[in-house]
């Protein structure tokens, strides 16, 4: 990429937002309060070019733009889907990828908070929607692997962020709303107004049903999003795609990672189920339906909720668990900052008319509900999804349930 200035031009080799990225010849964009204090060691590793404003918002449009023209504007080529909302967009859009390949017989990508997909080649995810930077070269590589569409998370954050700024989508997708995120955003107007920033960048708009009368200056596409399935097959329909063929590849798409995720339990007579939900309409909706699809078991849910993060939801979780599950393990999530015992106060504070078992240690809870499951129970494991990891202070620690109820039949097994 050159640059042109008064002396003439400048190569540059990158463009990097993080100062310990830089090598020789990028270009490093500071965003106030997060990188204008790291120029010097920008410039000590190499940058040729330094780019900074005093008002944030203009940095990290500024941070979008030249990440685009960098790596030769990617989403030019490829039909780009975004889909955000609180629930459902993992769902939505892994669903989704799948019917366009199967219809289209092209590959497309996928990004989101389980993973990135490029054609059948997994990359690893550490934010829902990446920076700018990072996120327009992924563009970049499904471009060059021949990606026709891509199927896109769009998270809230990155609306107000600009991470996804200068994109247009051919379709933006709100598949419901309900309070979380609060702590950021300080309100649900806010959280709203967040999420609405995606119609503004999208040709055509769809919106659940029960959230259609908001207003976005204009039309909207107003779908059922009562089962994500189906919001899915009609993103594909509005697409172009014929809708008979999509309802036919839709009964063949395989469920998102850590959604409704079914572990393999063999000799132990219980089911045991992986699912994210990490909000008070999600659990419902969870554990609804496995009440419908398993109407004559017992049901056992094992959950936390996460620290440093909105505290209001947690007694309302706490609240419906007890409603909706025949036997409660309050556990940890990822707990942060937080004292485990106060976030699991604030969920006991929500239940009554039944004793849950407390069991901090999300390990430990595991194999404690496993232990105490009767023939025919099923486990819902929610909280944690595809997650492989858990965050105590600020350290991550490998955590993946998969394997916790593999020990548990092994040592199981041997005794």
């Amino acid at each position: 990429m050159l640059l042109s200035d008064i002396a003439g031009s400048i190569e540059i080799s990158d463009v990097c937002f993080d100062s310990r990225r830089v090598t020789p010849g990028a270009l490093f964009v500071a965003i106030p309060g997060a990188g204008r204090g790291f120029v010097e060691d920008a410039l000590e590793r190499g940058a040729s070019v330094v780019v900074t404003d005093r008002d944030e918002t203009t940095a990290r449009q500024t941070l979008a733009l030249l990440s685009s023209a960098f790596f030769k504007e990617p989403s030019r080529s490829l039909r780009l889907v975004g889909v955000t909302g609180t629930n459902g967009k993992t769902t939505v859009t892994t669903l989704a990828k799948q019917i366009y390949e199967t219809v289209t017989g092209k590959p497309a990508g996928l990004i989101g908070s389980a993973v990135n997909l490029i054609g059948r080649e997994e990359l690893p995810s550490v934010n829902t929607t990446p920076e700018s930077r990072d996120l327009q070269e992924l563009l970049a590589r499904m471009r060059d692997a021949g990606c026709a569409a891509v199927f896109m998370e769009v998270s809230s954050h990155s609306l107000e962020l600009f991470r996804v700024h200068g994109l247009r989508f051919e379709i933006g997708l709100l598949t419901n709303l309900t309070p979380e995120h609060l702590d950021f955003h300080g309100s649900m107007e806010n959280y709203l107004r967040a999420k609405l920033k995606l119609f503004t960048q999208s040709d055509v708009c769809m919106i659940d049903r029960r959230i259609a009368a908001v207003s976005v200056g204009k039309p909207l596409i107003v779908v059922d999003g009562s089962d994500n399935k189906s919001m899915a097959l009609e993103l594909c329909v509005a697409m172009g795609l014929p809708r008979p063929e999509c309802e036919s590849a839709l009964k063949l798409a395989m469920p998102a990672k850590g959604r409704n995720e079914i572990v393999p339990t063999p000799g132990l007579d219980i089911t045991v189920l992986i699912d994210y939900a990490v909000t008070p309409d999600a659990l419902e909706f969870v554990l609804t339906a496995t009440r419908r699809e398993y109407p004559d078991r017992k049901l056992t849910l094992l959950f936390g909720c996460g620290g440093d993060r909105d505290t209001q939801k947690r007694p309302v979780m706490g609240g419906i668990a007890a409603r909706l599950a025949d036997r409660v393990v309050v556990t940890s999530d990822n707990p942060r900052t937080e004292e485990p015992d106060a976030i699991i106060r604030d969920i006991l504070a929500g239940i009554s008319g039944s004793t849950p078992d407390v069991i901090p240690n999300r390990a430990e809870a595991i194999r404690f509900a496993l232990d105490s499951a009767v023939p025919g129970e099923v486990v819902i494991l929610c909280g944690k999804g595809h997650e492989t990891y858990q965050i105590i202070g600020k350290q991550k620690h490998h955590l993946d349930e998969r394997e916790i109820v593999a020990d548990f039949l092994r040592t199981r097994t041997s005794k």
